[in-house]
């Protein structure tokens, strides 16, 4: 059985609450993600690489680590890490929640750390945070 999941991709804004699902209008980019999109699985793939992204309006001569041109580069760069077959990642007009299990909003503005939140399917708020906190919370850990 599939876990179905949404990632939207939204541009962090003063007064927006991490915690409350946006409207399809408030949406950048919409990802969906037909199998694995429990926290566990996509969290933290997301997570992982997200983490130390520098977002940045101009691209400087010299910068060390992940980097994005603003909001549409990162979604761009993160469908290229996502998709590697055909099937299961799909891009589409952003929509509201649906049949998926997850929901995932990434959080982005310039010069500032990148936060996530993760709603249910009952649209209830289960986790919001950096990408260290995600991973803290959800990586697998058999010790």
């Amino acid at each position: 059985m599939a876990t179905r999941a949404l990632i939207n991709i939204v541009d962090r804004q003063e007064g927006r609450s991490f915690s409350k699902t946006l409207p399809s209008t408030a949406i950048h980019t919409q990802i969906y993600k037909h199998y694995d999109g429990y926290p566990e699985r996509l969290g933290v793939t997301l997570a992982n690489y997200l983490n130390g992204y520098d977002i940045r309006n101009g691209i400087p001569s010299e910068h060390q680590g992940p980097l994005a041109n603003g909001i549409g580069c990162l979604s761009a760069q993160l469908v290229s890490y996502l998709k590697d077959e055909p099937g299961n990642i799909y891009l589409r007009p952003p929509g509201n929640i649906d049949l998926e299990d997850y929901v995932y909003y990434i959080w982005v503005k310039e010069n500032k750390d990148i936060m996530i939140s993760i709603f249910n399917y009952e649209e209830e708020c289960i986790f919001v945070g950096n990408s260290d906190k995600l991973t803290e919370k959800y990586e697998y850990n058999d010790r």
